[in-house]
């Protein structure tokens, strides 16, 4: 008798508990674009551990499927991420990939990524000015996947794959400056462009039907202006 009722005591205190984790915390089922989904899609799952509390900032954590973490750091709106403050971003395998801060949503302050085998990668300097809207991101320091230097003090050559975009250019003063050419798998396209001082002057990007589309800033380079080909009389 004794014994069932301390059963059943400890599965009241179980439930309960459970009860008041599920009203502190929400979690979200994500797919591989970051939309929200059902359990049987997802492939990321969100944590917003103090969802249920009135706050200035939220605890949110991404979880790869494997129950380990992919991101960790704080949103200013619970049901938007709205990052600020320190982000630290990883592997699959659990490794470190990068610490970022964020100011209002925006890269602000030391970014430094890392290699899967924990060698160094990158580190950058972010900068937002509310009052402008602008951003600017300086390349200081740069390794290849061989562990040699590459960029120095915001000047050298600079090589990378990230995710589905390659790109190669030179790096002058921590911008990008002059002809910088890469892919995008995820496309499938090719792209050549121009900087002058990290600023965008044009670029042509080539798909898998060798259709051209140019641009001369990024966000036509998304959307893409098509140029047709002279016709040879």
């Amino acid at each position: 008798m004794k014994k069932s009722l301390f059963i059943l005591f400890f599965l009241l205190i179980s439930v309960t508990l459970s009860a008041q984790i599920n009203m502190v915390s929400k979690k979200i089922f994500l797919d591989s674009l970051y939309r929200e989904t059902t359990p049987e899609n997802q492939i990321y799952t969100r944590v917003i551990t103090n969802y249920s509390q009135k706050s200035v900032r939220y605890v949110v954590t991404d979880f790869y499927k494997n129950g380990r973490k992919k991101m960790t750091g704080a949103t200013l709106d619970r049901d938007i991420l709205k990052k600020d403050g320190e982000f630290i971003y990883y592997y699959k395998n659990g490794a470190k990939e990068s610490v970022i801060n964020y100011t209002d949503n925006h890269k602000s302050g030391k970014e430094i990524t890392w290699y899967e085998n924990q060698s160094k990668k990158c580190e950058k300097q972010n900068s937002w000015d509310p009052k402008t809207k602008t951003a600017q991101t300086l390349t200081l320091n740069f390794w290849n996947e061989n562990k040699e230097q590459t960029v120095v003090d915001g000047n050298g050559e600079y090589e990378n794959t990230d995710n589905f975009i390659t790109e190669k250019g030179t790096i002058k003063n921590g911008l990008k400056q002059g002809i910088w050419q890469g892919s995008d798998a995820e496309r499938k396209i090719t792209f050549t462009e121009n900087y002058d001082k990290g600023i965008l002057v044009s670029g042509v990007s080539v798909d898998q039907n060798n259709v051209k589309l140019s641009y001369s800033t990024l966000a036509e380079k998304q959307f893409g202006k098509k140029t047709t080909p002279k016709s040879i009389k």
